[in-house]
């Protein structure tokens, strides 16, 4: 029911499309007036918890309309929010209150799309991007042991693997 700008198709995003306002120089440390939100705030307005009444400077969950598959905190369904006072993810009963961003427009941002090329690759058409059907312990041998990396590691290991014919693996954003 809500309209604003001659709209009313607005909507609660998903986790998926409020995640695409993280800024990831967001930084937390003791305060609200030492940290940095996760968001660009040159575009969003945004408050931290004890400034719109929340107990604490830390509470500034926003509500999503992603529902956690499995139940939390008492056997409650569970909702996804995202918390731009210190950068996480996180889960709470559909009960509680929250503030909310909503949102308009394409209802199937970030729908993947996978197709399997057959070649141990898999495409997902929504992004564009190819993923390796395996993750590196698959490959556990010589110089990588058991699969795992540190981020060096890994960085210099893709730029040198071969796989499936293509040579110019990469590791993937956050946001990938």
């Amino acid at each position: 029911t809500f309209e604003l700008a001659g709209y009313d198709d607005w909507r609660i995003p998903t986790i998926k499309e409020l995640y695409s306002l993280v800024q990831f120089s967001g930084e937390t440390l003791t305060s609200s007036s030492t940290s940095t939100p996760y968001m660009d705030t040159d575009y969003f307005e945004f408050e931290y918890g004890d400034e719109v009444g929340e107990p604490r400077w830390i509470d500034s969950q926003m509500l999503t309309s992603t529902i956690y598959d499995s139940t939390t905190l008492g056997d409650a369904t569970t909702v996804f929010v995202y918390n731009f006072a210190d950068g996480r993810i996180k889960g709470y009963p559909i009960t509680k209150d929250f503030y909310v961003y909503y949102v308009r427009g394409n209802t199937s941002y970030g729908q993947n799309q996978y197709v399997d090329n057959g070649d141990g690759t898999i495409t997902d058409e929504a992004t564009g991007l190819m993923w390796m059907e395996f993750d590196s312990g698959y490959f556990e041998a010589g110089d990588i042991g058991d699969g795992t990396m540190d981020w060096e590691t890994a960085l210099e290991w893709a730029e040198n693997f071969e796989y499936a014919g293509y040579d110019d693996w990469k590791l993937p954003s956050v946001k990938e």
